[in-house]
């Protein structure tokens, strides 16, 4: 085994596949948290062996004991334990560091990487109670230090004449520490975004060409309708059939959008409609049987609002070349279509003789379908006689 191989090996104890990726991450963090922090403590015995200062070395040891149950428990318990004693391990030796070396040597310093540390690796909504017992852990230890300064718990052990390089060093290693710490994290937390991004795009490209697959299929959907509307004899036939295709084509529409937008979320629904409603008119009556006047500033839908909001349209228009063409005036359709405090409103109307007077008399398939559709919107509609039949539908955005 190579020095990487067992490095990334330490790395991920207690990584596994049923993790998310901030778990994932968390758990190398800690472990390589714990590495680096063993390796500071075997440091500092050299060193402090080396001043010819020995009254640490009892604490030293007992963190590099109590270590390698880092890994073990990040293993065996989870993360949540780990970080516990990593934290517990941290400020235990921090505290008598501190008040065998004294004040001037500031040893203290060493519970800032700490605390800075914990709060970087539990920041997550799923462990915040956690990391709020672990941060007062810390900042309780902390105050310890300065009431044991304040009532003389312990006397400086630290030789007088050791003080000034000792706090030099302890400045250093703090400092050094908190850099070490902090690149743990930083370069984790790229491995995890870029982890990410990678299964974003992913995500993406396979939604993309999910609704190109979709859109190819509708298409052939309507080309078979198109043959089996040209080899029928039957005028009935032929206009149910010209029905179903104008549906299936203003849902193969949106998936058109969809996948030429490259967004997933939204589309823009007055483009849509600019698209759609010449292709119903020439597949029902032609430009020349029909005044036709839209207006539409630019609006956004999603995917679920955009499919039935089309398929309305799409009703509403054919009904208007069946029900709404008269002997004497061409037929006239006009859509508007507006937003407004959150709301999206929309009005397509006809010149047609409208509902008769009796309008709870009328039922048919089409208004039970634009009932239907007007409920996936969670939406209000009336139908009002208007120089014509006017429909009105208000929904939230």
């Amino acid at each position: 085994m190579t020095i990487k191989e067992l490095f990334n090996a330490i790395a991920n104890a207690g990584v596994k596949t049923s993790h998310h990726p901030w778990q994932i991450y968390l758990t190398r963090k800690l472990n390589l948290s714990a590495l680096l922090g063993s390796f500071n403590v075997c440091l500092a015995l050299l060193v402090f062996n080396y001043l010819g200062y020995h009254d640490s070395v009892f604490e030293l040891s007992v963190v590099l004991i109590f270590a390698p149950f880092v890994f073990f428990l990040n293993k065996r318990s989870g993360y949540v334990s780990a970080l516990y004693l990593f934290a517990s391990i941290g400020c235990f030796l921090f505290y008598f560091l501190s008040v065998k070396m004294g004040r001037e040597s500031f040893a203290f310093l060493f519970f800032f990487p700490l605390t800075i540390t914990m709060i970087q690796m539990a920041a997550r909504k799923e462990i915040y109670k956690h990391l709020a017992v672990i941060v007062v852990i810390c900042l309780l230890s902390f105050l310890a230090v300065i009431v044991s300064y304040r009532f003389h718990f312990f006397d400086p052990t630290l030789p007088t004449q050791l003080i000034g390089i000792t706090k030099n060093i302890n400045i250093f290693f703090s400092f050094m520490v908190s850099i070490g710490f902090m690149f743990i994290i930083s370069a984790e937390s790229i491995k995890q975004e870029q982890k990410l991004k990678a299964a974003l795009r992913q995500k993406e490209v396979l939604l993309a060409e999910l609704f190109h697959r979709v859109k190819n299929n509708l298409n052939i959907v309507t080309s078979l309708l198109n043959l089996k509307k040209a080899s029928s004899c039957s005028v009935d036939v032929q206009n149910a059939l010209e029905e179903c295709r104008t549906l299936v084509f203003s849902m193969a529409l949106v998936h058109t959008k969809i996948y030429n937008m490259n967004s997933i979320e939204k589309i823009n629904f007055s483009d849509y409609l600019k698209e759609l409603v010449p292709e119903l008119i020439n597949s029902i009556g032609g430009a020349e049987a029909v005044d036709f006047d839209m207006y539409s500033p630019s609006l956004d839908l999603s995917l679920s609002q955009a499919i039935p909001c089309g398929l309305i349209v799409n009703e509403l228009i054919t009904n208007a070349f069946k029900h709404g063409r008269t002997l004497d005036r061409k037929l006239s359709i006009r859509i508007r279509l507006k937003e407004y405090n959150n709301s999206v409103f929309l009005e397509v109307g006809d010149n047609g003789p409208g509902f008769p007077k009796e309008q709870k008399q009328v039922s048919s398939l089409g208004l039970d379908l634009i009932k239907s559709l007007v409920e996936q919107l969670d939406g209000e509609y009336t139908f009002q006689n208007q120089n014509g039949l006017q429909f009105n539908l208000r929904f939230s955005q």
